[in-house]
C-alpha cells in the first residue's frame, strides 16, 4: 500500500513537472505575441526551428523519464504486445469512432472553449507556426505526457477490464482539465477526446496509434 500510494506521489509531481516544462519548451510559439504580432511576420521560420529544438529537447526528457519509471515501476499489460493485426484494427475502428465524435460534435454545437479561441486566433496570425505546433509537436508531446506517461504510474492492474475502464474515464478528465476549465460547456469535447486517444493507447499499446489519431483529430479540427 505505502508502495503504491508512493507511485502516485511521484507520478503526480512528475507529470505536474513536466507539464510546466512542455509550456516552457513551446514558448516560441507565443514569442509573436509577446514581443508583438506586426514586429515578428519576418521571423516567423526563427520561431518555427527555436520551437522545433526545444521540443525535440523536451521529447528527449520525456521518453527518458518514461523508460526510466518504466524499468522502475513496470506495466505487464502495456508490455505484453498485441499482434500487428491487432493494433491497426482497433486503430481503424477508433478512426471511425473519431468521425463520428467530430460529426456529432458539429451538430451540437459546443461553444467554443478560451483554448480553442486562442489556437484559432493565433493560426489567423501565423498560419504555419502554430499549424505546424498544433498538428505535429502537440500530439507527439502530450500523448507521451497524457498517455505513456500516465498509464506507467496509475492503473497498472489494467488486465481488469474495470480498472481499464477507470484509466480511461481518469485519464480523459485530467486530459480535459489541462485543456480547459472543468465547468466549461466544452469540458465534455476534451474529456471525450482524450478517452479516445486513451482506448487507442490501451487497445494498441504503442503511442504511436494515439500520436497519430492526436494528428488526425487536431488536422480536421482546423479546418470542419
Amino acid at each position: 500500500m505505502k508502495a503504491r500510494i508512493s507511485r502516485y506521489v511521484i507520478g503526480i509531481i512528475t507529470i505536474w513537472v513536466m507539464l510546466f516544462l512542455y509550456q516552457t519548451s513551446q514558448l516560441p510559439v507565443h514569442m509573436p505575441e509577446l514581443i508583438g504580432v506586426s514586429e515578428s511576420r519576418d521571423y516567423q521560420w526563427l520561431f518555427i526551428v527555436l520551437v522545433t529544438i526545444t521540443s525535440i529537447l523536451f521529447v528527449w526528457l520525456e521518453l527518458y523519464t518514461i523508460d526510466d519509471a518504466r524499468r522502475y515501476y513496470g506495466n505487464a499489460y502495456i508490455e505484453r504486445q498485441p499482434t500487428r493485426n491487432h493494433k491497426w484494427l482497433m486503430f481503424g475502428i477508433m478512426v471511425l469512432i473519431l468521425i463520428v465524435f467530430i460529426i456529432v460534435q458539429h451538430f451540437i454545437k459546443t461553444p467554443e472553449s478560451e483554448n480553442q479561441k486562442m489556437v484559432v486566433k493565433a493560426i489567423t496570425e501565423f498560419p504555419i507556426l502554430n499549424i505546424y505546433g498544433v498538428v505535429v509537436l502537440a500530439p507527439i508531446i502530450e500523448e507521451l505526457l497524457f498517455r505513456r506517461l500516465f498509464f506507467v504510474f496509475f492503473f497498472k492492474g489494467m488486465d481488469n477490464p474495470w480498472i481499464r475502464g477507470l484509466g480511461i474515464i481518469t485519464n480523459g478528465l485530467f486530459f480535459a482539465s489541462v485543456h480547459t476549465s472543468l465547468f466549461s460547456p466544452g469540458m465534455w469535447v476534451y474529456t471525450v477526446m482524450g478517452m479516445l486517444f486513451a482506448t487507442t493507447y490501451v487497445t494498441t499499446k504503442n503511442v504511436k496509434f494515439s500520436i497519430a489519431l492526436h494528428m488526425l483529430n487536431n488536422l480536421v479540427a482546423l479546418f470542419y
